[in-house]
């Protein structure tokens, strides 16, 4: 895997990182789960600190509706110690009556909620999360596909180029392609130059051995599925781990065998 490949999927897990960045009602969620959690225990939820009689399967005219009767009780202006406790029931509501971050709520509390640490920059999540697999794979085959596009445009190019060429030689035929013609090609003025071989239309080029190579655009390799990041990458990581290993041949082995069994001998007739 080249240089280009490299910098190719730094830059697409580089896009996938800023992708997956918390939005600020996640950030929301998280602290007031935080919250709730120090005050009352692992066990409790939003579900649990409204006291909803139907629980996670109340509707959102329920939840809000519920807020009006916990205020009777809890409502700062009557008591205020309580203005906490009303700040994050009135929260909670919020949060469970809008639909949207209802869902993201719920996802939270079904999968695990990431840890906080300031030094870490904010929350974070200590194993990866079912949603994070589903990105990084679809960031992967995206960044695949875009790569295999890339390849095919080049391979294009390529082809063009070459086309491109040998019909600019085939202008240059004075045998109209039913004799041979000798050129020189040169690409810069100070260079030394190539010499062309045109026989009944088709383009050699003359190597220094006097052999002939025919110029075609059928040489250049059709990119496949196979040249891009989709394998190459799990193909280099296994050649530089395990399968350095695996693909061992016997004859190494028993190479050195053989190069310790003659130091041996020489080291006896030392002896």
């Amino acid at each position: 895997m080249n240089s280009n490949h490299i910098k190719f999927v730094l830059s697409v897990a580089l896009l996938g990182s800023m992708a997956y960045a918390f939005t600020a009602s996640e950030i929301e969620i998280f602290q007031l789960h935080q919250e709730l959690q120090k005050k009352y225990g692992e066990k409790i939820n939003f579900y649990k600190l409204l006291k909803l009689p139907n629980g996670q399967k109340s509707t959102s005219k329920e939840i809000t509706k519920n807020l009006r009767k916990l205020s009777r009780k809890y409502h700062p202006d009557k008591n205020k110690k309580y203005k906490t406790l009303y700040s994050r029931l009135n929260l909670a509501t919020q949060i469970l009556s809008n639909d949207d971050t209802r869902k993201t709520y719920d996802y939270y509390l079904k999968n695990g909620f990431p840890d906080y640490n300031f030094k870490k920059g904010g929350f974070f999540f200590k194993r990866v999360q079912p949603q994070t697999w589903f990105i990084l794979s679809f960031i992967f085959l995206a960044a695949s596909f875009i790569h295999y596009v890339i390849l095919r445009i080049q391979y294009k190019a390529q082809v063009k180029r070459i086309e491109s060429f040998i019909q600019q030689c085939k202008e240059q035929d004075t045998s109209n392609g039913l004799g041979e013609t000798k050129l020189t090609f040169k690409q810069h003025e100070e260079d030394e130059g190539k010499n062309l071989h045109i026989k009944f239309g088709s383009v050699y080029l003359m190597e220094d051995d006097e052999t002939e190579s025919l110029i075609t655009s059928d040489d250049i390799p059709i990119p496949s599925i196979t040249n891009t990041i989709l394998f190459k990458i799990p193909k280099g990581l296994w050649n530089t781990s395990l399968g350095k290993v695996l693909n061992k041949t016997p004859g190494d082995n028993d190479n050195t065998i053989a190069k310790g069994t003659k130091l041996g001998s020489k080291s006896n007739k030392k002896n």
